[in-house]
């Protein structure tokens, strides 16, 4: 493609100014081995760092691959159409000025012109890029990284280009690097598409600010992840969090939600900080696949075995018992103080060829599947030389993953340029080391989701007028009711009551325990203005709990309009969850399922979906949840209802879907039993 593999290039804006940047890209592509024809650009003509340089590119008497553009925004426009009359197929925009400066006009006549001739576009606001297999650093980034097999495309380009900057200290390979700028016609989706097809490409990372397409990203990234695993940092997580405090499920979402749903129905990997982001993208391009997570770890002190044990549960990992006949092995050839069991302690005055034994033999081990090899520089270690011993057991055993964990800094620079230099990845300690082995683990494939989700029209159409008649805002019980009896969510019984003497009598015919609460379309959380009241067994208490609330309510939230009191059946504490959903503006409707009642933000234990999803899609959901062991039954009592929960996410999320005017569901408590589940309190706001 003419965008990663260019053959000649025009850099429009060179410039014989060092400082400027068409000088620094021109002088990028001219001498750190691209091998293409370059041709500068330039009104004023001449010669600019030995290269004739034309007035406009369409005197370029040859044809040109890939133009960048290094001008005044102002003039950007004009120079994308001459590149589109010259046929030119693929453009980088390094030039600011658009819409991240209040450029709108500006851009969108830009993707105007683009569009037309079918240009790639790359930017605006790009820092450029980089293939360093072909030497070409179409980028102001001072120089290219080494050649290998990830790719990264970033948000930011200053974010970019210190990651690439950082490449080579710490054995990262690079096929491919993208300033995504303004995304203004290519997004993320675009050059996911163009890594899938790109034989350099085995591994992709991505950072991101926002995703444009959420569908479609979805689509992409859970088709290319089965053969090329893709790795995200999101930037951006907490503003709307903040902001969102009508439900539970806004609180516990902000803009994490979709990112999460995204990661969580397409197995794609996320990072949780920039330094774990790079730490990912080196180990899963460097090492092979983890079989199994049983691994061995060989070290020379016993402090970090410990602290490297302690990780393999944490992470999911498992500590391998080597065969007998191995250990038998290991004790006869090793001192009598050094540990045959794993953690392998080789001790502290080892030399490379204790190291080399206990590796060795790790790595033939039936029981083992990978290895991390810790070493902290005593003054007899010999880093280097192990170093090398290392390097020689994974070149006998290159199936076998191998990451190591020299500790320290001078003692052992060295012995960790070498180990980055033959694509092993060296970290700083051992809890990291272990994380990133659990990355290697083999990977189930995300659920295809070919089952169904089932829609009705004439019940989407009933609900939609029952929102209609309701208008923006809380929905209130009457029209919840009617809403939720249309798609067979279990609500218990209930009426509101306008009077005292009328709870009473809706309380007798439900019968006791019944439960009051403010009917209030203005009062969304009723617990924080005293507006309900539980277990109430007698008339008595009901007629006094009426009285109670709408007196408190008044007190509390003066101008909160009081509809009457719902009464309804009262359900004894149990095993409470929440199901809810939301609206995001990249990818619409979510789906979510977690942790309830009092719970329900201090814990913040939540799983989300794009929805609509299926069963196969609910079951997952709540498997992620650290709280499934409480559906799974614990200390003996039987299992809950988990099909009846996953049931009730799937219908929850075709309400959303068959209703966009609703923002947001939020179910909480739900009570789940062994025998089905109910739901206590509701709350639906309309758009």
């Amino acid at each position: 493609m003419s965008l990663l593999n260019p053959t000649s290039i025009a850099v429009i804006g060179a410039s014989n100014d060092e400082k400027k940047v068409g000088h620094l890209i021109l002088r990028n592509l001219l001498t750190q081995g691209y091998k293409g024809s370059v041709f500068p650009v330039n009104p004023k003509g001449g010669d600019i760092l030995g290269h004739t340089t034309y007035k406009t590119v369409t005197e370029i008497p040859e044809s040109v691959d890939l133009a960048i553009i290094v001008t005044p925004a102002q003039t950007v426009c004009a120079l994308a159409q001459e590149c589109g009359e010259k046929g030119i197929p693929s453009l980088v925009v390094i030039s600011a000025g658009f819409r991240e400066s209040g450029g709108n006009d500006l851009e969108l006549e830009l993707q105007r012109i683009v569009e037309r001739y079918g240009m790639n576009l790359v930017g605006p606001n790009s820092l450029g890029l980089m293939r360093p297999s072909i030497g070409m650093n179409a980028s102001f980034g001072s120089h290219l990284p080494p050649a290998g097999t990830v790719a990264l495309l970033s948000q930011s380009g200053a974010l970019g280009q210190a990651f690439t900057d950082r490449a080579k200290s710490i054995g990262l390979k690079i096929s491919l690097f993208v300033s995504m700028g303004n995304k203004t016609t290519m997004d993320e989706c675009d050059f996911l598409e163009l890594c899938e097809q790109d034989n350099e490409t085995k591994v992709i990372g991505l950072y991101l600010e926002n995703i444009r397409d959420g569908r479609r990203f979805l689509a992409l990234a859970r088709r290319i992840n089965r053969t090329k695993p893709v790795i995200i940092l999101k930037a951006g997580t907490t503003e709307r969090g903040r902001k969102a405090a009508s439900s539970h499920t806004g609180a516990l979402a902000g803009s994490d939600a979709a990112v999460q749903a995204i990661c969580g129905q397409s197995g794609i990997r996320r990072a949780r900080s920039a330094e774990e982001f790079l730490d990912i993208l080196r180990t899963l391009s460097l090492q092979p696949p983890l079989l199994s997570p049983s691994i061995a770890i060989v070290t020379n002190a016993g402090g970090p075995g410990v602290l490297a044990t302690d990780a393999v549960e944490k992470e999911g990992l498992t500590m391998a018992s080597l065969t007998p006949k191995n250990e038998e092995k290991l004790k006869s050839l090793l001192p009598a103080t050094a540990s045959v069991r794993n953690p392998l302690d080789v001790l502290g005055d080892a030399l490379e060829d204790r190291f080399d034994l206990a590796l060795q033999i790790s790595a033939e081990d039936e029981n083992v599947d990978g290895a991390l090899v810790i070493v902290t520089p005593q003054v007899m270690t010999p880093t280097e030389e192990i170093a090398k011993t290392i390097i020689d057991v994974k070149r006998r055993h290159p199936l076998f993953p191998i990451l190591t964990t020299f500790m320290g800094k001078e003692g052992v620079r060295d012995a960790i340029n070498d180990l980055h230099q033959h694509g092993i990845p060296n970290f700083s300690c051992p809890e990291i080391a272990v994380r990133m082995l659990s990355f290697l683990k083999t990977q189930p494939a995300a659920p295809e989701e070919n089952e169904e989700v089932p829609f009705n029209a004439k019940r989407a159409e009933k609900a939609r007028q029952i929102l209609t008649e309701s208008g923006p805002g809380l929905l209130d019980e009457k029209r919840t009711g009617e809403l939720f009896a249309l798609y067979a969510l279990p609500l218990p019984r209930g009426r509101v009551a306008r009077t005292a003497k009328e709870a009473i009598t809706i309380a007798k015919d439900i019968g006791f325990p019944v439960v009051a609460k403010i009917s209030s379309s203005d009062v969304v959380h009723k617990t924080d203005v005293g507006g309900v009241r539980v277990d109430l067994q007698t008339e008595k208490e009901v007629s006094q709990a009426f009285d109670a609330i709408m007196e408190s309510v008044a007190a509390k939230a003066p101008k909160a309009r009081r509809d009457g009191i719902l009464i309804q059946q009262f359900l004894p504490p149990g095993n409470e969850f929440i199901v809810g959903t939301l609206r995001d503006p990249g990818v619409g409707a979510l789906v979510m399922a977690g942790l309830g009642g009092v719970y329900t933000e201090l814990f913040a234990d939540a799983s989300f979906r794009l929805a609509p999803v299926s069963m196969e899609v609910a079951y997952p959901m709540l498997q992620s949840l650290r709280s499934f062991r409480i559906l799974m039954g614990m200390r003996g009592r039987p299992p809950l209802d988990i099909a009846a929960l996953a049931e009730l996410i799937c219908i929850t999320s075709i309400l959303a879907v068959e209703c966009p005017a609703i923002a947001e569901i939020d179910l909480n408590p739900v009570l789940i039993t062994e025998k089905g589940l109910t739901i206590l309190d509701a709350k639906v706001i309309v758009k």
